[in-house]
């Protein structure tokens, strides 16, 4: 689906001054970093800043993609094995992060540096857990929310690791490191439960 022009300029604007913000944190630090420096190294008034983030901890993460919602409907009505549906409803939510492998990278240090952007970080997570949660309680009627909440981490953890991997390796590719790290979660889980 094309996004019409407005949405497609307003969505620019927010990655600018995400870009900006991460920019100046890389030269700076983000602790001495202000949101007029930001408005300016993005050609925006501050004004404008305002519009888009509430402060400069919320530039630096900006908007983090949500699942689809095909994403969510392919998993909620899916028919293949379990495991094999939530490998592509990652594989699905992975993709939707390409071109933005610079603000991944970018954001590595300053989540370790500032509480705040971890803060966040960690409520945009929560809200991607409880998302795939809801999905996995239709796909699983009568399963405990307690049990699909911890699929829901348990899964998402994978593509935390395989970032962390990523990050670590710049020879492979992102989806080459999701993809080690789930062979590596499966074989792990049939450690704890062998086959009958």
């Amino acid at each position: 689906m094309t996004l019409p022009l407005r949405e497609r300029r307003r969505l620019e604007t927010a990655n600018e001054i995400q870009r900006a913000t991460l920019r100046l944190a890389a030269e700076r630090g983000l602790d001495h970093v202000t949101t007029e420096a930001i408005a300016a190294e993005a050609g925006i008034s501050l004004r404008t800043f305002f519009n888009y983030y509430t402060n400069k901890e919320a530039a630096s993460v900006g908007n983090p993609p949500l699942f689809s919602e095909d994403s969510c409907e392919a998993l909620r009505t899916g028919s293949a094995p379990l495991a094999d549906d939530l490998k592509r409803f990652l594989d699905a939510h992975l993709a939707s992060l390409a071109g933005s492998e610079e603000i991944i990278r970018s954001l590595g240090p300053i989540i370790r540096e500032n509480g705040r952007v971890r803060w966040l970080l960690d409520q945009h997570l929560h809200s991607l857990r409880d998302d795939l949660a809801d999905c996995l309680d239709t796909r699983l009627p009568g399963t405990p929310r307690a049990m699909t909440q911890e699929l829901a981490d348990w899964s998402l953890q994978g593509i935390g690791t395989a970032i962390d991997r990523w990050l670590a390796d710049d020879g492979r590719t992102l989806q080459a490191a999701l993809d080690e790290v789930w062979h590596a979660k499966l074989a792990a889980a049939r450690l704890v439960v062998p086959a009958p």
